[in-house]
């Protein structure tokens, strides 16, 4: 955003911008994905070697999960900011033809370099307001997806009847310890002692 507010001054020169950081971006992911597609397929065969069948039906099923929309997914993937490395390396994994990976990498690589830029441009003149606001909100995500990740995985355990009877099993001590005691405490009782009446 930065770079569009202060190295841009004109329309042809953003569209300069956009296209070199596009196809700097679009380089360095192909590069990634034919480096997973080739080595880390090797590498990821000697790792799991005694898993094979099973790594294998894992890619098969995401494989066919994807059915025919494989550039729509990497394009959609690609623009998530947490998710875009590991989608070109998975895609690389997963065998994905290397023209589709580079037709939904093109697409994403043009917009993803484009907001930015666009952004800075056309707020130029508050640049250092917008950035102010733009830091505050990055410096809440991890925050906010990892409170979301959580409420995730709490919602996806909590309805597992074994999850719901261990957790029960394991906080059934501390509840003890926390709830008083009814009706096994003795009656303490006042009486006078003899001699005295």
């Amino acid at each position: 955003m930065l770079a569009g507010a202060y190295l841009v001054g004109s329309l042809p020169g953003l569209a300069v911008a956009i296209l070199a950081m596009a196809v700097a971006e679009l380089a360095g992911t192909l590069l990634l994905h034919v480096i997973a597609r080739t080595g880390g397929v090797k590498l990821l065969e000697r790792m799991a070697s005694d898993r094979q069948v099973r790594v294998q039906a894992t890619f098969d099923r995401w494989r066919g999960r994807l059915g025919g929309r494989d550039i729509a997914a990497i394009t959609v993937l690609r623009l998530i900011p947490f998710v875009r490395m590991g989608t070109t390396v998975g895609t690389g994994l997963l065998g994905i033809g290397l023209r589709d990976f580079a037709i939904g990498a093109a697409i994403s690589a043009v917009i993803w370099t484009a907001l930015p830029l666009s952004l800075g441009y056309a707020f130029r003149s508050n640049v250092t307001t917008v950035e102010g606001y733009y830091q505050s909100i990055v410096a809440a995500l991890p925050m906010a997806l990892g409170t979301a990740s959580l409420i995730v995985i709490v919602t996806v355990l909590g309805k597992s009847a074994a999850t719901r009877a261990r957790m029960r099993e394991m906080l059934d001590p501390v509840r003890m310890r926390l709830q008083p005691r009814s009706a096994s405490l003795p009656e303490i009782t006042q009486e006078t002692p003899p001699g005295i009446a």
